[in-house]
């Protein structure tokens, strides 16, 4: 299978920055969800008309790259296409993509499994 924009490696930090970590508080699935609703919430601004302001653009560059951080799936946020794909896009692209990367990822880290998943995800669905 040829890798697209949004195939998913098993190894999909790629060289970023990774540690063991043992810890008690907030479920990391609860931060998650409060990043996933934020893009979201963001996305429906941009599409009000405010999508070509560059703060705007940062602001969700940064969102998408905690949200792909906290879901194991860094490497990702390395494509200089997924800002503006995802902002300029449908909600409905934009919520199968959050699911996908929901689905996909791993709060708790990739270690169980083995080199044979792919996850692909297309636009049309």
């Amino acid at each position: 299978m040829s890798q697209g924009a949004d195939d998913f490696p098993l190894n999909a930090n790629g060289p970023a920055y990774t540690s063991w970590q043992d810890r008690h508080g907030v479920p990391l699935s609860y931060v998650g969800e409060k990043l996933s609703r934020a893009i979201e919430d963001l996305h429906r601004h941009a599409r009000r008309g405010q999508g070509g302001d560059d703060d705007l653009r940062s602001a969700m560059y940064h969102l998408l790259v905690a949200y792909l951080g906290l879901h194991n799936m860094l490497g990702k946020a390395n494509d200089p296409t997924l800002t503006n794909r995802l902002l300029d896009g449908s909600s409905e692209n934009l919520g199968r993509w959050l699911r996908l990367v929901d689905r996909e990822g791993d709060v708790h880290g990739l270690a169980g499994l083995d080199d044979s998943g792919e996850a692909n995800f297309s636009s049309g669905g």
